[in-house]
């Protein structure tokens, strides 16, 4: 039985790791001709390897059933039926791809951010150089 400590680390990590497979398959470059190809067979699949949510919920089943981290596992000490470690798999599954759309929507959160200070430092920047006034102080005579 893992600690709680470490169990939510593990879970953390197991929803980034979502996160950065599921951002790479939706919007990398590598996968560009994959999505296009897909893309021409069908519209639905044109739909699920756009969208982060589709992507990131089968990569969390995925994780689930390689990495079968039991975050939801029980306290007692009886062994887990097979229903049981269904149920198991499939609530872990729900975990991580819900930690996968957290992770994706606060670092889109902070990209956004990124973009409006990056176009205000632009804007800045076109603006052209900015003019200071010379400090006049009473009774101190500055030279240029």
């Amino acid at each position: 039985m893992m600690s709680l400590g470490r169990t939510l680390l593990r879970y953390l990590f197991l929803a980034g790791i979502g996160h950065q497979v599921t951002y790479t398959v939706v919007e990398g470059g590598i996968f560009e001709p994959t999505r296009r190809r897909l893309s021409t067979a069908h519209p639905r699949l044109d739909e699920f390897v756009h969208c982060h949510l589709c992507v990131g919920t089968w990569i969390g089943i995925v994780l689930a059933v390689i990495y079968r981290p039991q975050l939801l596992g029980s306290v007692d000490a009886r062994p887990p039926t097979a229903a049981r470690n269904v149920a198991n798999v499939a609530g872990d599954a729900v975990l991580i791809a819900l930690g996968t759309r957290l992770w994706n929507d606060a670092l889109g959160l902070l990209r956004r951010e990124v973009q409006v200070k990056q176009t205000e430092i632009e804007a800045a920047d076109e603006s052209g150089p900015i003019e200071l006034e010379r400090a006049v102080l009473p009774g101190i005579s500055i030279r240029s």
